[in-house]
């Protein structure tokens, strides 16, 4: 169960915000006649230039009220993967224009990232719009006067005639963001004309960038006098352009981390420790517009330029830790007007919503002052809500299903903290994360309001529960979905990590030094000391610290507390293997409808689909045979359970992973969790000490290590199929064929049952054009497994030859 999911790249993911571009796409306007043609227009989607996504959009004619209108409808769909995490976008949309003003008077979208859904409608009435919004229980009124633009029809429609009309080169719109919920003004500048050609067709373009003055969004348009929209429009390394119908067949999965991650130049795994740090930036960031007196905080300072958000200068950045000392009490009385404002419910803060504020209460219940309640809500958060992309959406959805990203951490949080009394925002900007070699993440965390301090930053998802690290490269408080951190350059030019005591850690910790390999997977890890830490090198990705070891020898990740070692000795007390335990939550989402008479009534309680949110899929628990059974839908079985032991751990029938069943006060089943345990052998891989060999004395001396390895098989030497099949795919991409194909040769031999090794010979001899041979061994690697559908189009496309 679950043998398939251990991907320790996600273990700390660096803290991502994510929002979602809207794009509301429609067609060219159709012809005034009651029995219009509906055509469909494409759009195609980029993203840091992968084809990711289409829109399909139309436009007809109803009557409304007596009147005519044009009635819109598009669909939007995306591929993303961010950090290891895949998931699609959807949006679909629907609005009515006036034909005549372009004005929208009504729009509804939908959108649907993986678990997260989010919905927004607006109705235009009276000279007054009105929105409602998923993120926000409570409506929302604005006055809409003449001057102010209503809806993407209405703004190029305007851009239009100021442009090609009226000879303008810079204008100037207040525009209503529905999906921001207010008017905000933006300027438009043109910048050059030219010739766009697009779906087979030359258009004649003007090239329009737009800045939102509030946010600092730049946008750029290509308009066309041949089009009552855009052709194409870039913003932030996304790209939409017109298309044709062959586009949905053509788009494949965008890879988002370099919008979000940026390396720096050096690799710090105990990233809680960093009490110091200096550090050379650009940045580009959007949501705000910014200047040099923003970035400029208590614990933070700036020395450098701002211009037009493009930030260029040197972060100074060491955070006192605050130690709770004459808090205030607990529920505080606030006295200054300007810190009232974050007493109360706004977008994506619902303190007003009575489930989350009586979690609140019963957290907090008892708290010696307000500092104390503030710490035990953001140890809440950090331990109940997991981390998953994209995540809850909303605080109480987040809460619902007890997962999400640094935004949604954030948001709960900051709700928790405001529905007991207590000021609390949500800042963002970026933290350093090991990942790939180490770098800054765009990442969001809270601020809590103390009279005698102020603003005292917090980080729950990085389980800094009443701190910060002075990883955290802070730019404003959150105002806008468009918020967006856009690094472009990090150099570290200098840190501190807090000093430790001088101990005899590396005397105490050598014995557990070295190279382990899991036979399964064939993954190879390395425990090192690293910062004083005895750390778990992940090649290629992250080095992670551990703690000290428990009382039960657990030596738990001190960055991701949901993973931890054991270490296991052989007979002669020596360090023999670790196994690695990863926590995995699922929150329960339904009980069964109809349970059989059959099965026990103890174990009623527990069927129904738990929902693993990092995957976003449902685990079914059911009865079956006799047992607990699990479904789940990863490695595609039926897993059977065996009865708990004393610690109420349900183990299954390959006695590998364990299930832990979670309940609330009443005795209610909320969630479980899946302990994931994998194995790794302490010892050098063979197939390193063979390659060794082959580098220096060539494929002859080669073999016969890997035979003398084979033969005598010493201590501390670990031989696996993966490994030496990973060495041949290495000289076959060197190019060096018939040295692959000894190393090929030598692992079916080792191996003689497996399929594999058979499929990948067969390759090595279909690129040396041993055609004969190659047919040979992928019909062996069939007749030992008939699902291999690699060999069955190998074998066709060797037999048409």
């Amino acid at each position: 169960m679950l043998q398939g999911y251990m991907n320790l790249k996600n273990t700390y993911l660096t803290m991502v915000m994510i929002y979602c571009l809207s794009l509301t796409i429609y067609a060219e306007q159709s012809q005034l006649v009651d029995s219009i043609q509906t055509e469909k227009t494409f759009y195609a989607i980029q993203v840091n230039d992968v084809l990711c996504g289409y829109s399909e959009a139309t436009e007809s004619m109803i009557a409304k009220d007596g009147k005519n209108f044009v009635e819109q409808k598009s669909n939007m769909f995306i591929m993303l993967s961010l950090l290891g995490s895949a998931f699609n976008s959807e949006m679909n949309s629907e609005a009515v224009v006036d034909p005549e003003t372009r004005r929208c008077i009504f729009m509804k979208t939908k959108v649907k990232q993986a678990s997260v859904e989010m919905s927004v409608e607006m109705t235009l009435k009276d000279n007054k719009s009105i929105i409602i919004s998923s993120m926000n229980n409570q409506k929302k009124e604005i006055e809409i006067t003449p001057y102010i633009i209503v809806g993407s029809d209405e703004m190029f429609s305007r851009l239009k005639k100021d442009i090609y009309e009226e000879g303008k080169s810079e204008i100037s719109y207040d525009i209503l963001e529905i999906i921001e919920g207010e008017v905000q003004n933006s300027s438009f500048k043109k910048i050059k004309e030219g010739k766009k050609e697009l779906a087979g067709k030359t258009y004649s373009t003007v090239v329009i960038e737009q800045v939102n003055n509030k946010t600092g969004r730049k946008t750029t348009y290509w308009l066309s006098p041949e089009n009552d929209y855009f052709v194409m429009f870039e913003v932030q390394q996304r790209k939409v352009y017109l298309a044709d119908q062959s586009v949905v067949d053509k788009i494949k999965v965008a890879n988002m981390d370099e919008n979000i991650f940026t390396k720096a130049n050096v690799s710090i795994s105990d990233i809680q420790s960093i009490e110091y740090i200096k550090v050379n930036v650009v940045i580009e960031p959007t949501g705000k517009k910014l200047s040099v007196d923003d970035l400029n905080v208590p614990g933070q300072k700036f020395t450098g330029s701002v211009v037009n958000n493009h930030i260029e200068g040197i972060f100074e950045i060491s955070y006192k830790k605050y130690n709770g000392e004459n808090a205030d009490r607990f529920p505080p009385e606030i006295i200054d007007e300007s810190i009232k404002k974050y007493l109360t419910a706004e977008d994506r803060i619902e303190s007003n919503d009575p489930v989350l504020i009586d979690k609140a209460k019963e957290i907090t219940a008892g708290a010696k002052d307000s500092w104390e309640a503030a710490v035990r809500l953001s140890k809440w958060v950090a331990e109940n809500i997991h981390y998953a992309i994209p995540g809850g959406g909303t605080p109480r959805k987040t809460y619902d299903i007890r997962a999400g990203e640094c935004g949604a951490h954030s948001f709960l949080l900051a709700t928790f903290c405001r529905a007991v009394g207590i000021p609390a925002r949500v800042v963002w900007g970026a933290m350093y994360a090991p990942n790939n070699g180490g770098g800054f993440g765009q990442h969001a965390w809270n601020e809590i309001y103390m009279s005698n301090l102020g603003w005292i930053p917090v980080d729950a998802t990085a389980f800094e529960c009443d701190f910060v690290d002075a990883g955290h490269i802070r730019i404003s408080e959150y105002q806008s979905l468009a918020s967006s951190f856009n690094g472009k350059k990090f150099e570290v030019l200098d840190y501190k990590l807090i000093n430790k005591e001088k101990t005899s850690t590396e005397n105490t910790h050598s014995k557990y030094y070295g190279k382990y390999t899991n036979i399964e997977s064939g993954k190879t890890f390395t425990v090192v000391e690293k910062e004083g830490n005895l750390s778990l090198d992940i090649p290629g990705q992250m080095v992670l610290p551990l703690n000290e070891p428990d009382d039960k020898g657990r030596w738990i990740c001190k960055i991701s507390p949901g993973l931890y070692l054991e270490f296991a000795k052989d007979k002669d007390e020596e360090i023999e293997k670790f196994i690695i335990h990863e926590i995995i939550p699922l929150t329960k989402k339904s009980s069964q409808d109809s349970i059989p008479n059959d099965v026990p009534e103890n174990l009623k309680p527990y069927l129904g689909k738990y929902l693993f949110a990092a995957v976003n899929l449902d685990f079914t628990v059911l009865y079956k045979d006799g047992a607990l059974c699990v479904d789940e839908p990863i490695e595609k079985g039926t897993i059977k359970l065996q009865m708990p032991n004393k610690e109420g751990g349900w183990i299954d029938e390959q006695n590998k992973n364990t299930i832990y069943f979670e309940k609330d006060s009443k005795g209610n089943i909320t969630g479980l969790k899946i302990d994931v345990a994998n194995y790794f052998i302490k010892g050098d891989l063979a197939s390193e000490v063979v390659e060794k060999i082959y580098r220096a004395e060539g494929i002859e001396s080669a073999v016969k290590k890997y035979l003398e390895l084979k033969t005598t098989r010493p201590g501390k030497i670990i031989i696996t199929e993966g490994s030496y099949n990973l060495l041949g795919y290495k000289l076959l991409n060197e190019g060096k064929l018939e040295d692959a194909i000894e190393i090929f040769k030598l692992n079916s031999e080792a191996f003689p049952e497996s399929f594999n090794v058979y499929d990948s010979l067969g390759e090595a001899y279909m690129k040396n054009n041993q055609t004969d041979l190659a047919i040979e061994n992928y019909k062996k690697s069939l007749e030992l497994n008939d699902k291999n559908e690699n060999a069955k189009k190998m074998l066709e496309k060797l037999n048409t030859k």
